[in-house]
């Protein structure tokens, strides 16, 4: 169930229009909420992610599913590469013992140094000397390379010392290592029931430096992914789990669409105010919401159409509704291949400064972790083609319009400052009829076929909401929310810090919109500030519509 609310004004109401229809009918397949989206200088998304010349995934798909949010955006946008900010964090990560645990492990270590000492030297002998790096110390080096690549599948510490075949187990031990393995062996039955917190402590340093090799140097044996722009460059994985072809044939079915239904008002020289059916009132400049270019001019829409004296309705239809799925490609503990671990970015964070063993930020990183902060992105986007659009004009001069778009040879549109066509290439088609008993003009746009379901790397499809991540944020009150579902209270909390809860429980989403767009507009200059949520408890000021 959607529980999801964002109110928000001017070109926003729009998005969120789109967003809430596209919520009710793909609300069978939703992993998570959807959220507003806008679509940045990336465009809107580029779901052909497969080149068909060579079959390598689509550059340009990869850098838009792997892009971070932008910080405290609303809208959600795309921002930086999320590798940049993930590897920032995880660089600040370390494993640390607890003091009662480290002493335990000191005094183990101690009793076992004879042992430890002939395990360096040999290894030393054979192998050459270990340089300690800033988390692990030669010992760790040694014992997770053994753990981890003289096995298939790994293995750790407190395996091997337990197993009864020590051969068997580490089946990938190079012949230069056998002497090292009864060596290796004596080394862990001397730390006897410490060797939980050494197998901690060393495993989980080893997998975090093996996750920063993976993402700061992609190859082909970590993991990493070609894409179609370069043979021998590699990238972090990212992965679509929506197939493509079901994707094509999501988009082809163009019966399964949503409809957006406005009426336009000039309101001053620089905008429009727009009505949307069954939805918001606002005003927005001209060239945010519309634009058509008519023989060279692209203020055809503004100057002769959008005009005081006429009356105007919008409407657009977005056909083939289609919900994809994709996100980085977690990190393999047994086969040390991809990259995304998010436990010990996530563990660090609740452990904070606590006495605990576990993963802490050492240094801390400097990244806002919360709901909105740029540790952060996408995990699905609802799509659709781009839109057809009908626009009715009543005006005395219904005719010279009508003449004049279909006399244009090449007619180009933009909605919320995105073109959806032009040039000799994927134009809209344009087609104009006239009704003198109303003084009307219809104008028809339409998308051209090969922007349809489109079979290319250069397809794109227009964003109608996104599923987010924000994997390093605390449980929210919208995300408790999320598990409650209707009816529940509606809360939410205004920019000045004040939280409202409606006087009685909400029937369903709409209502709860409902509610909160009703308390905003009775508190003048107030907005509001992060997602909505439900309980089943009251707090803060109950307020209720007043009657009229």
């Amino acid at each position: 169930m959607n529980t999801e609310l964002t109110v928000g004004s001017e070109a926003p109401e729009i998005i969120d229009a789109l967003k809430e229809q596209a919520t009710t009918l793909l609300s069978s397949v939703l992993k998570e909420p959807l959220t507003d989206f806008d679509a940045s200088n990336l465009g809107n998304f580029p779901y052909y992610y497969l080149n068909p010349n060579n079959l390598q995934f689509n550059a340009t798909t990869y850098e838009w599913i792997s892009t971070a949010l932008t910080a405290n955006a609303t809208p959600v946008t795309l921002g930086e590469p999320f590798v940049n900010i993930y590897t920032q964090a995880l660089a600040s990560v370390g494993y640390k013992l607890s003091k009662a645990d480290q002493a335990a492990l000191n005094a183990a270590q101690k009793a076992a140094t004879n042992q430890q000492m002939a395990l360096l030297t040999l290894w030393t002998s054979i192998y050459g000397p270990v340089k300690a790096t800033s988390k692990q110390q030669p010992i760790d080096i040694i014992m997770s390379t053994i753990a981890t690549t003289w096995a298939s599948p790994a293995t750790d510490l407190y395996t091997i010392q337990r197993t009864k075949n020590l051969a068997k187990l580490l089946n990938k031990t190079p012949a230069s290592g056998q002497p090292v393995l009864p060596v290796f062996a004596n080394y862990l039955n001397a730390l006897g029931s410490s060797i939980s917190l050494q197998n901690a402590t060393t495993m989980n340093t080893g997998y975090l430096s093996t996750v920063l090799d993976n993402v700061q140097d992609a190859t082909a044996d970590n993991g990493g992914m070609l894409l179609d722009d370069s043979a021998t460059t590699y990238h972090p994985a990212y992965a679509v789990s929506t197939p493509l072809s079901d994707i094509i044939n999501g988009l082809s079915a163009t019966s399964n669409k949503i409809e957006l239904n406005m009426t336009v008002t000039r309101s001053s020289k620089s905008e429009v105010e727009i009505n949307i059916k069954g939805g918001a009132r606002f005003k927005i400049p001209i060239a945010s919401f519309l634009t058509l270019s008519v023989n060279g001019s692209a203020s055809y829409f503004s100057d002769t159409i959008a005009t005081a004296s006429n009356t105007i309705s919008v409407r657009m239809t977005f056909t083939g509704v289609t919900l994809v799925n994709y996100g980085p490609a977690s990190f393999n503990v047994a086969t040390g291949l991809k990259w995304s671990w998010m436990k010990p970015i996530t563990d660090a964070i609740r452990n904070g400064s606590k006495d605990v063993s576990g993963f802490v930020f050492s240094p801390k990183p400097g990244i806002d972790f919360s709901e909105g902060g740029p540790f952060s992105f996408l995990t699905g986007v609802a799509i659709s083609n781009y839109p057809s659009v009908e626009i009715t004009v009543q005006s005395k001069s219904y005719e010279s319009i009508k003449e004049t778009i279909k006399q244009t040879v090449s007619l180009g549109i933009s909605f919320l400052g995105i073109s959806l066509g032009g040039g000799s290439e994927s134009t809209y088609s344009h087609n104009a009829s006239s009704s003198s008993s109303s003084s009307t003009v219809t104008i028809t746009l339409d998308p051209p076929a090969d922007m349809i379901a489109g079979t290319n790397e250069s397809s794109r499809a227009w964003v109608l909401g996104a599923e987010t991540s924000y994997p390093g944020a605390v449980q929210s009150n919208f995300q408790i929310a999320s598990g409650l579902g209707y009816p529940a209270y509606q809360l939410y909390q205004d920019n000045t810090g004040t939280t409202y809860c409606s006087a009685k429980k909400q029937k369903n989403h709409a209502a709860g919109a409902a509610f909160v767009k009703a308390c905003l507009k009775a508190h003048p200059g107030t907005s509001c500030s992060g997602k909505p949520w439900l309980s089943n408890s009251q707090t803060g000021t109950i307020w209720s519509p007043p009657k009229i």
